[in-house]
């Protein structure tokens, strides 16, 4: 875990790079490290999901309007590929990210 020395620097090394100031390798290199830390990894790895699923719920009216009983076209195929193999691909990792008993294996 970081000390309050660490997260000092870091502040102020991302408030330089706020104001397009220089910043030093060194201080470069901190930045690195604490954004690649295993907390916020294991944090984007969990939200990757929910905003996507997000995205599915608030844009599936659009959805519906736009192509749902329209004629089919290439630009629809692509559409509906894009859109539902990402789906099912979360569905899918589903059982990994929520294992109900013990770990997953697939």
């Amino acid at each position: 875990m970081a000390d309050e020395s660490d997260s000092a620097a870091v502040i102020a090394a991302l408030s330089s790079v706020a104001v397009a100031d220089y910043v030093e390798m060194s201080t470069m290199g901190l930045l690195i490290s604490a954004v690649m830390s295993d907390a916020v990894v294991t944090n984007l790895v969990t939200c990757r999901p929910v905003v996507v699923l997000y995205e599915y719920v608030i844009t599936f009216g659009v959805e519906v309007d736009l192509f749902w009983g329209k004629e089919i076209t290439g630009a629809s195929i692509v559409f509906f590929l894009n859109r539902y193999l990402v789906l099912a691909y979360y569905l899918v990792q589903l059982r990994a990210w929520f294992p109900l008993s013990g770990p997953a294996t697939l």
